[in-house]
């Protein structure tokens, strides 16, 4: 099982790579579009914004398992290991039911855009949830990391020592 999410994790984390891609190229074809043929490309603020979606959630699984995460711990690297770790859990819990909470409900939106066949403005139509339900699916792959790490906090709160991180979780 944990395979199957450190490989969702994975590729989650490459199509975040390619809308970053695809945001450069757009925006680069937009510009030399604008200046060579004095034609940008459509909708391009559209699509660029919308690919923004999947650079920032996509990561968001990968940034928690390698605990990634930006984070002021110069009071509480003083701190015994098990509130370390309470801390952690706490903070683990609020943001999973942050995340989930707003996915869900976004969840609920997907299908009725679908079958509305609801679009933005502009000149290319495009449909409002490819983006959404990607949002969706970046916030279930994080959820389900969020799982693992609140067991992995209760153990170690109870235990009262860190738990051991394979190499495969570490920074690389």
């Amino acid at each position: 099982m944990m395979t199957l999410l450190r490989r969702i994790e994975g590729a989650a984390m490459w199509l975040a790579c390619a809308a970053l891609l695809a945001m450069g190229a757009i925006v680069t074809a937009s510009v030399v579009g604008r200046v060579a043929f004095n034609m940008p490309v459509p909708d391009d603020l559209i699509m660029v914004g919308l690919l923004m979606v999947c650079v920032i959630v996509l990561p968001l699984a990968y940034v928690e398992r390698t605990d990634g995460h930006i984070a002021v711990t110069v009071i509480a690297d003083l701190l015994p290991v098990r509130v370390q770790y309470a801390l952690r859990l706490v903070g683990t819990v609020l943001f999973a039911a942050f995340f989930g909470t707003m996915g869900y409900m976004l969840a609920l939106k997907v299908p009725g855009e679908y079958t509305e066949n609801l679009y933005y403005d502009g000149q290319l139509y495009i449909p409002t949830w490819p983006m959404k339900a990607m949002f969706v699916f970046g916030v279930a792959v994080l959820t389900a990391r969020c799982l693992v790490s609140l067991g992995r906090n209760v153990r170690a709160v109870i235990s009262g020592r860190a738990p051991d991180v394979p190499d495969a979780d570490r920074h690389r």
